[in-house]
């Protein structure tokens, strides 16, 4: 089945179905700290009408903190892999679209360097975006090569229609899925077309919307390395990582060991910020970026020029997560645009 339709309510069916087929139904829900993805076992836990979550979901594939090994004296024990079958439900397209560039930094394209971690839960999650119908007054996922409506990186792409979502099979694996469950309707005509221009509005939204220019951006910022305008762009920043905590395609990592004064201990991979000073401290004391400046730089240079260089992508899904959260208002839009200038 390429396009099929069920009523809201019946979500529930397919969260029963889930479970029954030994999944982990994730999907946005409304928390303390406001929404984000948890494992979900009836419909009413479901948020559906939300904007996009603070925590981008790749939490769910690269966890925070992560316990690789534990140690004994001399003996370290790996910790065994475990990744449940899972469905992933609701995440917003610019979401699931980071998951393939990150899919390219943990699965090296020659299978030299490859993350089991990653990789296992990454290939036992089947992906239910949900396309935006009311985009942010920060998302520029158009200006990056996204939609509002983006299949990239989903196995279906659902549309909310009010009273009624609109499933499409993005890939084999969601197809298989949608046929296998029986859950869903045929669409009518009329369905389709109300999917289609909801589409189409939402990604009119957008271009109302203030967006960034990165027309040429790359040769632009790799020409004008030392440019004074660094400077002036860094300015306010704190340097608190927020923005790339929040990134759904940031991915550093430190691995830390923590021993408990008896010789026993884990091994403990958590994530990192390349705008954190200790970030590329040498062992010798030496730390090629000391500045505030030159680890700004170090963020954009990152996204739009060292990743189109090696991957041959821009590692910025126009998510505005950097935006909203700032805590002294920074705007990526309006560095991009001031760098573009030059």
């Amino acid at each position: 089945m390429e396009c099929g339709i069920i009523k809201k309510p019946e979500l529930e069916k397919l969260i029963t179905y889930a479970t029954e087929q030994n999944k982990v139904f994730y999907a946005p829900v409304e928390g303390e700290n406001g929404v984000e993805f948890r494992a979900v076992t009836s419909y009413e836990e479901i948020a559906l009408d939300y904007d996009n979550v603070k925590l981008p979901p790749k939490s769910i594939f690269f966890p925070q903190r992560e316990v690789l090994c534990r140690f004994s004296g001399d003996t370290l024990k790996e910790v065994k892999i475990e990744a449940k079958d899972s469905i992933i439900f609701g995440i917003r397209p610019c979401d699931a679209s980071a998951l393939v560039y990150l899919d390219k930094v943990f699965k090296d394209v020659n299978s030299r360097f490859q993350d089991p971690y990653y990789l296992m839960r990454r290939e036992k999650a089947l992906i239910i975006a949900l396309a935006c119908n009311t985009p942010r007054a920060t998302c520029f996922c158009t200006s990056v090569g996204g939609s509002p409506a983006g299949k990239t990186g989903s196995d279906i792409l659902v549309t909310d229609l009010g009273e009624t979502l609109v499933f499409e099979s993005c890939s084999e694996k969601g197809k298989r899925f949608m046929d296998k469950s029986g859950l869903f309707k045929k669409p009518t005509d009329r369905d389709i077309k109300v999917k289609e221009e909801k589409a189409r509005q939402t990604e009119q939204s957008i271009a109302e919307i203030p967006t960034p220019d990165i027309e040429g951006l790359t040769e632009k910022i790799d020409k004008d390395f030392e440019d004074p305008l660094w400077d002036a762009i860094t300015r306010n920043c704190l340097g608190c990582g927020a923005c790339t905590y929040l990134c759904p395609t940031c991915h550093c990592f430190d691995i830390t060991d923590e021993e408990n004064g008896k010789k026993e201990g884990i091994r403990l991979r958590t994530w990192d910020s390349c705008q954190y000073p200790l970030f590329t401290l040498h062992a010798s004391g030496h730390n090629p970026r000391v500045n505030k400046k030159q680890r700004l730089r170090q963020r954009i240079m990152h996204k739009f020029s060292y990743t189109v260089a090696n991957t041959g992508d821009i590692y910025c899904v126009g998510c505005g997560r950097c935006i909203t959260y700032c805590p002294v208002n920074l705007d990526i839009r309006d560095m991009l645009n001031a760098l573009n200038k030059l």
